[in-house]
Parts: C-alpha cells; sequence; structure tokens
C-alpha cells in the first residue's frame, strides 16, 4: 500500500513527465492503478474489505469492477472538460446564425451533421484503442467525414463552426493511426491551424488555440508548431486581442500556461516572445508617430491590473496562512474593491462607462499553491464566477497561482520571501506576454507582497504605473519595509484601509488613473456593497460600528474633492438604529431615556436622569404597582423597560487598545439650562447610621417630588455602542453590623486581617539560578533570601523572585531518609588502613581524579624524607627528583596519574590539595554506591534524580565528567589522490592528504611557478568541489576525446571519474574530466524534434557541428544544434524511485526488468586511456 501511495504522489506532483503528455496515458495510469489498489484492498488479510479472502472470484471480479469503474469514470471526465464550449464576451453567436440563414447557408444541418460523425466516433464505455481496432473502416471513414466538413466551409461558415462545435473533443477522438498509416489528427489540426489560418478571426483563432491545449500539445508532434504558427500569423492589436481573450476564458487554460507550461520546445518559445516583442515595438511607434491606427489604440483599454485574492479581494478573517484581516468576517468582500478594479481597467481614455461583451485585464497573483490539474484554480474560478454574476464584477479575470515549494518553505521557515519570489516570478512572465501594456499591482501589506512590489519596480520600473497596498496591519510590520529605499524608485506604495480612500488618491494623482466620476461611482459601490454584508457575517457588532465609522470617513474626504469638482457628493451610510424614542437605556452616566438618532455617526440623544436614587425608586415602583391590570408579558416588557430588538445588541472589544480607546472617548453633553443658576451636580447624598434602621436613604425626602425631575435635565449625545438595555433602580442594600462597628467598608473586607503566610522559612530547599541550596534567612523588609548554597562554599543574597522553594513529597522525603541511613551504614566501614591512621588516604591507594586515575605518592601528614614509597624505585627516579626540588605546601597531596605516560616512561604528577582529593573520593564514593546498591537505594536513586531533573534542571557539569583520556580526532579521507576538484584558485589535482587535520595537498594546473612546476595548495575538503567537464550537465550529451558521442550518466566525486554511456559502441566509458571535450545538443541514437518532424541522429561531425538525422518518413536531415531539439528524456528520471522507474517497475515485462537488473560486465565499457596507464603504474 505504500508504494501505491508513493507511485500516486510522485505522479501527481510530476506534471512535466511524459506520462502526462495525453490522456491515453494518464487513463492507463489510472486503470492499472485503480487495479492494483482494489487488489490490496479486497485481497489483503487486514483490510475490512477482504473479500478475496473469503470467496477469490468474488474478490476478482470486484477488482475488474473497479478499474473498468475508473477507466470510465477518467474517460468521461476528461470528455466533459474538452466538450465545453469557450463563451467569450463577443455578442457576436446569434447575429452570426441569422446571417447566415438570411444567406441560404444550411448552417444548422452542417453543425448538426458534424455533431453527429462526433457521436459516432465517442463511444461512452468502449476506448478508443478496441474501438478502432474493430470498426477500423468505419471510423476511418467517419474521421475524413469531419475533416472534409471543415475543409469544403466557406469563411464565415468556418468560424461558426469552430465557435460552436465541441472542437477539443473532436481534435481528441480524430486520431493519427500509426498502423493504418492515416494522420488524421494531424491532417485536421495544419488544416485549421496552417491552411486555412487566414479565414478564422481572433475570436476563432483563441478556440483553436484552447482545443489544443485542452486535447494536451505533447499529444501530437506538429501541435508546437501549429500554435507557433497561429501566434506568428497574428500581429499588432489583433494579437493583444488574441492574448486578453485567451486569459478571458475564466479557466487556466491561460495565455501564460501555453508558453510556459504546455510548450516544451524552448525553440518554439523563444520564436513566441520574440513576435510578440517585435509586436509591441510596432505598435508603440505607431503612438509615438501619431498615426491612424493610434487613434484607434487610444479608445482601447492599455493597463492591467495585477490584484492578490487573500486580504486584498477578500477578508481572510486571520485565518493562517490565507491571512491576518480581522476587521471583516471571512471571505467578505471588501466594500468598493471590484469598483475599483473597473475604474482602473477603464482607465481616463475611451469610454466613459464598461461597455457589455469587452474582455477586461484584470489578472490576480495568488500565493495559493497549484496542485494537479486544476485542483485549486477551479475553486478561485468558482469564485470569480460568483462575483462577475451576483456582484457585478467587470470581467472574467486570470490567475497566476503560485507552487508547492514556496509555500512549503514559508509555512517551514516562517518567511515570505519564497512567496514574494514566486509572485515576482509570475510577473515577470506576465510582462514577457503582455510589453505592450502598463501595470498596476494591488496587494496587501501581511506577507510578502510589498517586497514582490518592489522587485517588480526595481526590474520592469517602466511597465510598472502604480502600487497601492492594503494596510491590514501597522506598516512598521510590513515585511521587509524600508521607506527609505523607496525614496529613489520612480513609483512608490501607497498605504490605504478602504478602497475610496485608494480611489482619491488615483483620482488626484498626476497623472490621474481614473476620472472624477469614477470616484463617484466606486464610492457608490462601496455604499452598497457595505449594505450588503449579512449581519452575521461580521466578527461582533463592534466590528461593524467601527467599520462603519472608517468608511464614512474616507467617503466624507471623497466628498469634499467631489465638491470641488463640481459634482454631487456621495450619501453617507447610515446605521440600522437599535434604541427606539421613548425607550429607557441604560448608559455610563446613569438610566435615561432616548430622544433621537442621528444615523450617520451612529450616535442616541439621551435625556439622563440625574435625580437621587430614592426618587427614582419611588417612581419605579408607582409605575410599576399601576401596570398591575396589565397582562403578565406587557408588565414584564414594562419592567425591562426595552422591547426585543435590543436584545440583539453586542459589545466586544478586540483588544486592550480598543477597550482604552472606548474608555477614553468623549461625549456630547446637552442641558437645558446651562447657566450659573443650573450648573450644579445632582446634590450630595446623606444615610442615616442609626441602629433602627438598615437601609440607607436620602435627606429632605419630604420637601422631593416626583416632578422635580424637570430640574435635573441633561441631554447627552452618546455612541450607540455605550448604550445597553434598562436595569430598574435599586438602592444599595447593606448588611446589619454591630453598634460598635463601621457600617462601611472601603478598602476590603470588614473582617480581621490575617497574618501574611510567610514566603520562605529556615531550612527550606530552594533552586536559584545558581544552582541549589537551604534558605538561611528571610529579609521581609527588604524582600532578599539568604541562600547557602549546595555542592559549592558559598552563600548569596538574593531576590524573593529569584528564588524558587522546591517541596518534597512523602515519596521523596522517605527515599531520602533510607538513602540516607544507607549511606551513614557504608560510610561506617572504614577499611584496616584508615582505622590505623585516622586519614582517609593512604600511600599508594587508588585515586580517580578529573585527568584520570591515579596513585597518591604524597601525603600532608607524612614527612619529606617518607615523601615516596620504597616501591618507587627504576625508572621513576627523575619523578622522586622532581618532586624533593618542588616547594610543595603541607596540605598538599601528589597523585602520579598512570594512566598518562610520558616521553620518557614516566607518569606526570599531579598537585591537589586535600579538599579536592576528599571531594573526587566522594564521587568516586557515590559513584561505586550507585552500582552496588540494592533494590530499593536504586528505586530511590533513580525517583530522587528525576523529581531533582524536573524541579532544579539539568545539573551543572561537575569534576568527575571530564574525560579521562584525550583522544585525538582523525579526518575521514573524501577525495582519492588524483581526482580533479575545483578551489577558490583554479582547478587542480589532489596529491596527498593528512589524516590528523584534514588538509588535502592539491596541485593547481593554472598556476605555473618560476621553476615550472604547478603551485600546490593546502586546504580543507570545505573549499574542494569535485570537477565537472566545463559546460557538461549529468543526463545530457557530451562529446568524447575518442570521437564517440554519448551520454554523461554521473561524475564520481571522490574520484572525478565521468560515467558516459555510449550506446552505438554498446559501451560504458570511464574518463577524466579532460577526456569530456563539451556539450552536445544530442548523441548519437537520440531522438530529436525538427521543423520536419522527428527524427533520429545517425551521425554527428565534429568539425562543422553538424548532425546527420533520419526522419521518420524516411529523409535525410543535415542540421545544426540550433534547429534541433533532444526528444530523450532526463537519465535521472530513470534514476531507482524515479518516474520512469516506478512505470518500467509497474508496467514493464518480467525479461525487460530482469535484464535490466543484471550486472554489467566489465569486458563492454572502457575507461580513459590515462587513468587505465597510471593505474598500472605504467610511463
Amino acid at each position: 500500500m505504500a508504494s501505491l501511495l508513493y507511485t500516486l504522489s510522485v505522479f501527481l506532483f510530476n506534471e512535466r513527465h511524459h506520462v502526462h503528455n495525453a490522456q491515453e496515458f494518464e487513463n492507463r495510469f489510472w486503470t492499472i492503478f485503480a487495479v492494483l489498489f482494489s487488489t490490496a484492498l479486497f485481497f489483503a488479510k487486514d483490510s475490512p474489505l477482504a473479500l478475496g479472502v473469503w470467496s477469490p472470484s468474488l474478490g476478482f471480479l470486484a477488482v475488474l469492477i473497479s478499474g473498468y469503474a475508473m477507466h470510465v469514470w477518467d474517460r468521461s471526465m476528461h470528455r466533459l472538460e474538452m466538450s465545453k464550449l469557450v463563451r467569450l464576451k463577443r455578442g457576436t453567436a446569434t447575429s452570426s446564425l441569422n446571417r447566415l440563414q438570411d444567406a441560404g447557408i444550411p448552417i444548422e444541418n452542417i453543425l448538426a451533421q458534424l455533431n453527429a460523425c462526433l457521436n459516432d466516433l465517442d463511444q461512452t464505455y468502449i476506448p478508443s484503442t478496441i474501438n478502432n481496432w474493430f470498426y477500423k473502416a468505419f471510423v476511418i471513414r467517419k474521421e475524413r467525414e469531419v475533416i472534409s466538413i471543415f475543409e469544403e466551409a466557406e469563411p464565415s461558415v468556418l468560424n461558426y463552426l469552430v465557435c460552436n462545435s465541441k472542437l477539443g473533443l473532436i481534435f481528441y477522438k480524430v486520431k493519427d493511426h500509426q498502423s493504418f498509416k492515416h494522420q488524421h489528427r494531424t491532417k485536421l489540426i495544419e488544416l485549421l491551424a496552417i491552411e486555412k489560418l487566414s479565414q478564422l478571426n481572433v475570436h476563432s483563432r483563441v478556440i483553436v488555440l484552447h482545443s489544443l491545449q485542452t486535447m494536451k500539445l505533447p499529444a501530437n508532434a506538429k501541435a508546437e508548431y501549429c500554435v507557433r504558427n497561429i501566434i506568428l500569423n497574428t500581429k499588432q492589436d489583433d494579437l493583444s486581442d488574441l492574448k486578453t481573450l485567451m486569459d478571458s476564458k475564466g479557466d487556466y487554460w491561460c495565455m501564460n500556461k501555453l508558453i510556459y507550461d504546455d510548450i516544451t520546445s524552448d525553440i518554439v518559445r523563444h520564436d513566441i516572445l520574440d513576435h510578440i516583442q517585435r509586436q509591441a515595438k510596432v505598435q508603440f511607434n505607431h503612438i509615438a508617430f501619431n498615426t491612424r491606427r493610434a487613434k484607434t489604440r487610444k479608445r482601447k483599454f492599455w493597463r492591467k491590473v495585477l490584484s492578490d485574492v487573500d486580504d486584498t479581494l477578500t477578508c481572510s478573517g486571520g485565518s493562517y496562512p490565507s491571512g491576518i484581516d480581522r476587521r471583516y468576517g471571512k471571505k467578505v468582500m471588501y466594500p468598493g474593491v471590484l469598483g475599483f478594479y473597473r475604474e482602473l481597467d477603464l482607465g481616463t481614455d475611451g469610454p466613459d462607462e464598461w461597455p457589455e461583451h469587452t474582455a477586461g485585464n484584470l489578472v490576480f497573483l495568488s500565493a495559493r499553491p497549484h496542485v494537479y490539474k486544476d485542483m485549486s484554480e477551479k475553486i478561485n474560478h468558482a469564485k470569480f464566477a460568483q462575483l462577475q454574476k451576483m456582484r457585478g464584477m467587470h470581467t472574467t479575470p486570470s490567475l497566476l497561482s503560485g507552487d508547492i515549494r514556496s509555500g512549503v518553505e514559508t509555512l517551514a521557515k516562517n518567511d515570505f520571501g519564497p512567496l514574494a519570489r514566486k509572485k515576482f516570478e509570475n510577473f515577470q512572465q506576465y510582462v514577457s506576454i503582455y510589453p505592450e501594456f502598463k501595470h498596476v499591482f494591488v496587494c496587501d501589506n501581511g506577507q510578502g507582497d510589498v517586497q514582490a512590489a518592489q522587485m517588480m519596480v526595481d526590474t520592469y520600473p517602466k511597465q510598472v504605473e502604480a502600487i497601492y497596498v492594503h494596510q491590514v496591519q501597522p506598516i512598521s510590520k510590513t515585511y521587509k519595509y524600508n521607506k527609505e529605499a523607496w525614496v529613489t524608485k520612480p513609483v512608490k506604495p501607497y498605504f490605504f484601509k478602504t478602497y475610496t480612500e485608494a480611489a482619491l488618491h488615483a483620482a488626484t494623482r498626476n497623472p490621474p488613473l481614473i476620472r472624477v466620476n469614477g470616484l463617484k461611482r466606486i464610492c457608490e459601490n462601496a455604499i452598497s456593497d457595505f449594505y450588503m454584508i449579512q449581519n452575521k457575517q461580521w466578527p461582533s457588532q463592534k466590528h461593524k460600528w467601527d467599520r462603519h465609522g472608517e468608511l464614512n470617513q474616507s467617503l466624507c474626504y471623497c466628498n469634499e474633492y467631489l465638491a470641488k469638482c463640481g459634482e454631487k457628493p456621495v450619501p453617507l451610510i447610515e446605521s440600522e438604529r437599535l434604541w427606539k424614542d421613548g425607550q429607557k437605556v441604560q448608559t455610563p452616566f446613569g438610566r435615561g431615556e432616548i430622544v433621537s438618532f442621528d444615523p450617520i455617526f451612529n450616535m442616541y440623544e439621551v435625556e439622563l436622569d440625574w435625580r437621587p436614587l430614592d426618587l427614582q425608586v419611588r417612581e419605579f415602583k408607582e409605575n410599576a404597582s399601576k401596570d398591575l391590570p396589565k397582562s403578565a408579558p406587557e408588565k414584564a416588557k414594562k419592567l425591562q423597560g426595552t422591547d426585543d430588538s435590543a436584545k440583539t445588541l453586542e459589545t466586544v472589544f478586540e483588544n486592550e487598545e480598543d477597550a482604552r480607546e472606548n474608555n477614553s472617548t468623549n461625549f456630547c453633553f446637552d442641558s437645558d439650562d446651562m447657566d450659573g443658576k443650573n450648573d450644579q451636580k445632582p446634590s450630595s447624598q446623606s444615610l442615616d447610621t442609626s441602629a433602627d434602621v438598615a437601609v440607607p436613604h436620602l435627606v429632605n425626602d419630604s420637601d422631593s417630588d416626583i416632578s422635580s425631575r424637570e430640574s435635573h435635565n441633561v441631554t447627552a449625545r452618546i455612541h450607540c455602542r455605550y448604550i445597553s438595555k434598562f436595569s430598574p433602580p435599586n438602592l444599595p442594600v447593606f448588611a446589619k453590623e454591630e453598634d460598635n462597628k463601621s457600617s462601611f467598608s472601603f478598602w476590603g473586607s470588614r473582617s480581621e486581617p490575617e497574618e501574611p503566610r510567610a514566603l520562605f522559612k529556615k531550612d527550606d530547599k530552594c533552586g536559584t539560578q545558581f544552582g541549589c541550596g537551604t534558605v538561611i534567612d528571610y529579609r521581609k523588609n527588604s524582600g532578599i533570601v539568604v541562600v547557602k548554597m549546595s555542592g559549592w562554599s558559598a552563600t548569596c543574597y538574593l531576590n524573593a523572585e529569584c528564588v524558587n522553594v522546591v517541596s518534597e513529597g512523602f515519596f521523596n522525603r522517605m527515599l531520602r531518609i533510607i538513602s540516607t541511613d544507607t549511606t551513614k551504614t557504608s560510610s561506617t566501614k572504614k577499611t584496616p588502613a584508615q582505622k590505623d591512621s585516622g586519614s582517609p588516604f593512604t600511600t599508594d591507594s587508588i585515586l580517580c581524579t578529573p585527568y584520570g586515575q591515579g596513585r597518591i605518592i604524597y601525603l600532608p601528614d607524612e614527612s619529606n624524607n617518607s615523601f615516596i614509597s620504597s616501591k618507587v624505585s627504576g625508572n621513576r627516579a627523575s619523578t622522586k627528583k622532581a618532586i624533593l626540588n618542588s616547594t610543595t605546601p603541607h596540605d598538599t597531596v601528589a597523585v602520579s596519574l598512570s594512566s598518562w605516560i610520558l616521553a620518557n616512561k614516566t607518569s606526570p604528577v599531579l598537585y591537589c590539595t586535600i579538599d579536592n582529593a576528599r571531594r573526587w573520593k566522594a564521587l568516586g564514593d557515590e559513584e561505586r554506591a550507585k552500582n552496588s546498591g540494592g533494590l530499593l537505594s536504586t528505586f530511590s536513586t533513580i525517583v530522587s534524580q528525576s523529581v531533582k531533573k524536573l524541579i532544579v534542571g539539568k545539573p551543572k557539569r561537575t569534576v568527575g565528567d571530564f574525560p579521562s583520556e584525550i583522544s585525538v580526532p582523525k579526518y575521514a579521507r573524501f577525495f582519492s589522490d588524483g581526482a580533479v576538484v575545483n578551489s577558490p584558485y583554479g582547478i587542480g589535482s589532489v596529491t596527498s592528504f593528512r589524516e590528523a587535520d584534514g588538509v588535502y595537498t592539491v596541485e593547481l594546473d593554472s598556476w605555473k611557478m618560476a621553476d615550472g612546476k604547478n603551485a600546490k595548495l593546502f586546504t580543507t575538503r570545505d573549499n574542494l568541489n569535485h570537477h565537472v567537464a566545463k559546460g557538461c550537465i549529468e543526463g545530457f550529451p557530451v562529446l568524447t576525446s575518442l570521437g564517440l558521442t554519448g551520454t554523461l550518466i554521473s561524475v564520481q566525486p571522490t574520484t572525478g571519474i565521468h560515467m558516459i554511456a555510449v550506446p552505438t559502441a554498446g559501451m560504458v566509458c570511464y574518463m577524466q574530466p579532460r577526456d569530456v571535450l563539451r556539450p552536445l545538443k544530442a548523441s548519437v541514437n537520440d531522438n530529436v524534434l525538427t521543423l520536419y518532424g522527428n527524427g533520429k541522429v545517425v551521425k554527428f561531425r565534429p568539425k562543422d557541428d553538424t548532425y546527420e538525422i533520419e526522419l521518420c518518413w524516411g529523409a535525410k536531415l543535415f542540421a545544426t544544434a540550433n534547429s534541433l531539439e533532444r526528444a530523450t528524456f532526463n537519465e535521472k528520471e530513470k534514476a531507482f524511485l524515479g518516474m520512469s522507474w516506478v512505470l518500467k517497475f509497474f508496467f514493464s515485462s518480467e525479461n525487460d526488468t530482469k535484464g535490466e537488473n543484471q550486472k554489467r560486465s566489465r569486458s563492454n565499457s572502457m575507461a580513459s586511456a590515462r587513468t587505465t596507464s597510471s593505474s598500472r603504474g605504467l610511463p
């Protein structure tokens, strides 16, 4: 199953392989894949559908049905694609039909005859190969009948048949029968693309090109040259119309795909692009000399509008990796964007409004990768068709997609550079196709679009007319945007937040890009687009209010400019009303009643009730008692003071900045009387603190009256976002307290304060940035913790934030106690020497040091006369003399390192303090205890160490962690002696190699010294690369010094030997780089493509670079390298796990595979003469 999935992935992501050259090849692949997959599904024992295990005959039948179903489904989907009629924006189909019928031409009968022949050739459930074998005469007769219909058609009839027939399916069903020697497909293509090309108009030529694309150009050997002939015979403005119509079909069969993907011949592609460049210069000359064609050309549209999709056309909703904009809902179209595209395309010349049935110049540069066929493009084109149908997009746009490689690099590295470079590459190809147009780029600053725009301006400063950047994040966060770098550029980016703002800039710049009435139309479109956004599409009500104010602000600026130009202003956007007049609401300034509403600014005029609270409560209770006879729903509605429409209100803050902005918003207040008489705050309140009254109330209640409300009327203008539904007023309720306690508590609870718990206690185990330790003291006033460090003698004074107390669990405490007891028990067992001396060391005892194992030869409690043990003799005399002559302190221990041997066969002496020696010995005892402890000690050690790592982290490197021996690394050799390598100083040959430091000695061939010898270079492998013969590439033909031509299979990197396959001699040559003379366009026996058809190279003459080619139709051709193309495939594809290997593994016979795996004998290989002689030791 894994091999099948790998085969499928290789097939899907390798569309340039020859298996995709024709629909028949793809259909065979899917059929065989379905058979293999169903076999694994029905016969695998662990499969949930293992029918073959239970019944082999039933499983075999299911496999056959699955393969045949896949075969029929793939053929039907491809036929459906080729059967689609191309409907371009030219309303001439009905008029041409009426005109032909008026002329007495039975055009409908001719079209019906053509469709009848097509139905006879197209069998739904029978493959064409089987149908052609069993009904050979019938098929040939029908194909000739189809060709004769096109041959006998008059120009007007021919154009009608091309535009209204399923031409792509006709090209596919009319075959070139190699066994019958009937080239009907080639004849039909040449008839329409060469012989009768002059009778076809631009619209019909577009249909022919589209039909050849859907058939797939590699399916016919002359299809690419027919495409070249159609384009080269279309000139000037007709050529511009042809290219534009090719991009306006609403599918991914565009002009860019035709030239850069479908055409595989570099010669054909170069001829087409060169013709486009020459025709563009002719068009510019017409404008310069103001000819008659120039006047006609000025009435057309010569500006291409290139735009991004996500966060530029529609909002991504912040879904990564599509975009980051969260101001609108996901997939919501920005208000005014389509009108902005239309007016940029319309320009300032030509008609005032967009003409109907006219192809536009809108192109989308998308970062979404291209997947097999049009799987990803189909989604975007469906979206564009919906926008064109429902939202009035003025044209059918084209689409230039990204690729999977740039997308994967962006996701893996979190870098938008690959996306920017891919968009720039697409722009480069697009400019080469449309050099006669100016280009405007509309993008956003969320990803790498600004960097792509900078590369566009740097490379094509005359073609780029303007850059508009939709600001979806702060400009300072734009990827690789440097404002100073744009100062000297001819075109600078303009950042905008609304498309009305961008339209205002396009209308006021010099020279302007759009008209004044175009600006007005964009504003009107923006208003209608805003109204079309449904409430459920907004992330929140606050988002809607923010965008409403933002768009109205830009509309005000546009109205100012329209008023200066004498145009009527456009109306501003009105907000939806949520609160009715007379409705009671809650505001940040108290309760109030709605007076009026301003829909432009979304502000309500509210009459605030600033009377004392007890009066408001009394009035509310009286009104509630009056409403008692009313029904329950009405009473509830009265108590709430609102209606159902207010329940949909929602207040949402996007982030903390929005919350701060909302809290600092200014409000406008209006008072009935703002003079000194009434300019006072509400009366102060006092509470009755007597013990008999539990609820406080306001003083002077007897003097107050409900009618006194009029003296406290204050009117405020408040934005809708700060208004909420009404809540009934209530007096504050206080709990009864004792007489000797206060009724108020302003700073917290009235309960007695508890003693704050100490953060650190003495002897607490803690962790710090300097290691573990024990808390000695905690100074509360300064927040300083005194910690005694463990493992080294130090006392740290640290801030409380830097100290973490380590809590000890029950199991950890118990294991520590057990481990301590075990250590104490083991430490009480002393050796006899230790009992006698009272010291942990004795002379000649073994001690493990960081520098290796050694033997103690001196202790501080021994005299200098007994310095050396009597065992030290012979070759250790020099060591004794050195120790006696040294000024060793009395607390120094001398250790003879037995693991180190010097040149005089003695061991070096290590001097250390007694404390270090004891620590090293303790570390050694711990290691032995770990290795020799029981089950309980081992378990406790594991648990304690694990807990310590989790709490404290990785322990620091101790002294005992150092290696006891120093090993000198040796470098492995890569290049062999005699290998030809490239160095920074030229080409040379390796002569020697040092393993100690990895340095190669290279004799440079290009440097000659004064004595005539070559210079020598000493360098490492990092500066060397294996040398490949000049201009040669693996997998391509080369010429050797033996006069033979072959294919360079590979270059051995360690020796520099070139492996060359020579099929004419049936051998493989192993040669040095100097014996490979130069690369060739093709070698002998290679299949080539020429202007006269396919052929095979028979001979090559090196003296004049002439190829002798035997054509497929028997003629012999003598040609140079510039007039032919090699038709063989890259040898890399034939390697293990390559596409050719996979296909051969699944589809070749057993004998072929067996012959492939046989070992090659040395009898059919030839080594370079110089190499052979040198290997034998000959001079």
